[in-house]
């Protein structure tokens, strides 16, 4: 039988500053400590006001299971209506159901870790040269960063020659689109429909479709693309069409470089204030060989510690909208369908009976030690996982590998914690930096 959903007030929500939270991510404008006070009164249910929109919020270990064990139950083309919007009604993130399914099954041979595993050298060897590149110059970080992800894909997932202005165009699109992406419809809209942007997404996608057609008339180029097209597959799925590969080369190519660049970015900047465990990270890295990263990360325990500490503390999307596709019962709670609920995902993040100290980067808490899958929601969970999961996991260590390895770091501009590029938006931020790269 379900109980009623308790109300907690939105004056006792706190909207962050620079001050007030002992986090750096913005969760819809307001402090994490505000949610997880709101959680131990509450419970994983409750109803409140955000941004003065009514909102039920769910949040902590058993809200994550559930909503993750059973994805049928939500309409992720409501709650994420947006990349209908931009990207199709054929892009993956907003398939419900049965289309979901399709789609995931046959874009998951790219994506699996088996099949980016198959490419490391060549990942690596681009992601190295786009390192060597930066050497001596003074860079912004993060788009930098976005440009040399961009290009290692092009050298894996689909192999092209990518002109450079088109790699700084596509870093511009995906900037431009995160950067409103959970805006008000009418904010969103705005922001759209600037010619810049419009006229960069165009030429984006339009050179997107240029590769698509190629394939199509039957050039080939032995990539992860060719094996999503040339897949066997049962008579009753439907393949995957002209006008889908486009935005599916979008999430071979472009995809995630943002959140993986600036995970990043911010894991040097802790590791920049935390000099013990940087000694003991640069140790175990020696003379970063890539090729002892075939057995995955079993020989660099402190390198995964770093990369998954960074990720517990600065997730790329720390809040995701859900929309009840029908009425259910959640945890003992009624939903209605149609209702606006706020799912905190990586609520558990912060909590400290799951993490000790929680707001404190400590990455060896991960060293020796597991924690429940609920418990770490950067990327999500259940069948609506990140599907670039494995491509982010394999390019930070090697990034960070890289870098800590044959680099000095001079920190040019300081650190600076903004939003994407648009001073309303709240929680897509990232950690913007001005570096430069001396080699040892």
């Amino acid at each position: 039988m379900s109980t009623t959903i308790p109300y907690h007030s939105p004056d006792l929500f706190e909207k962050r500053t620079d001050s007030n939270s002992q986090v750096a991510v913005d969760f819809r404008g307001y402090t994490i400590e505000s949610f997880l006070n709101a959680y131990r009164e509450c419970g994983p249910v409750y109803r409140t006001q955000i941004n003065g929109l009514e909102e039920i919020i769910i949040g902590g270990l058993k809200a994550n299971d559930e909503a993750w064990r059973r994805p049928d139950l939500w309409s992720y083309s409501e709650a994420v209506k947006v990349f209908r919007e931009e990207l199709s009604d054929l892009h993956l993130t907003q398939l419900d159901r049965e289309l979901h399914r399709r789609k995931r099954r046959l874009l998951n041979k790219a994506f699996k870790t088996s099949s980016v595993m198959e490419n490391l050298p060549q990942i690596a060897e681009e992601i190295q040269r786009g390192i060597e590149a930066l050497a001596g110059e003074e860079v912004e970080l993060h788009e930098a960063l976005m440009e040399i992800f961009t290009r290692s894909q092009s050298v894996s997932s689909i192999k092209e020659k990518i002109p450079d202005e088109m790699v700084k165009k596509m870093v511009a699109f995906e900037e431009g689109f995160l950067g409103a992406l959970f805006l008000k419809d009418t904010e969103r809209a705005s922001i759209y429909s600037r010619a810049g942007y419009k006229e960069i997404k165009n030429e984006v996608l339009t050179y997107l479709h240029g590769i698509i057609l190629k394939r199509l008339e039957g050039n080939r180029a032995e990539d992860l693309l060719d094996t999503i097209l040339h897949q066997r597959t049962s008579n009753t799925m439907e393949p995957l069409s002209e006008k889908e590969l486009i935005y599916d080369a979008y999430l071979l190519l472009i995809a995630g470089t943002g959140n993986t660049s600036k995970t990043l970015c911010y894991c040097l900047n802790e590791l920049a204030s935390n000099p013990d465990w940087t000694a003991q990270l640069l140790e175990e890295i020696g003379d970063f060989k890539v090729d002892s990263m075939a057995r995955g990360m079993a020989d660099f325990p402190l390198l995964k510690a770093t990369i998954m500490e960074a990720e517990r503390l600065f997730p790329a999307a720390p809040v995701l909208p859900r929309v009840p596709a029908e009425d259910m019962d959640f945890i003992g709670h009624h939903l209605s369908k149609g209702s606006h609920c706020l799912h905190m995902l990586t609520l558990m993040h912060f909590d400290e009976s799951i993490y000790e100290d929680p707001f404190q980067f400590k990455p060896q808490r991960w060293v020796g030690h597991s924690y429940p899958k609920q418990a770490h929601g950067t990327f999500g969970g259940g069948s609506h996982i990140c599907l670039g999961m494995n491509v982010a996991r394999i390019q930070m260590p090697i990034t960070l590998g890289f870098l800590l390895s044959n680099y000095n770091i001079t920190v040019t501009k300081p650190p600076k914690k903004e939003n994407y590029k648009f001073p309303n938006e709240v929680d897509s931020s990232t950690v913007r930096m001005n570096i430069r790269l001396k080699r040892k």
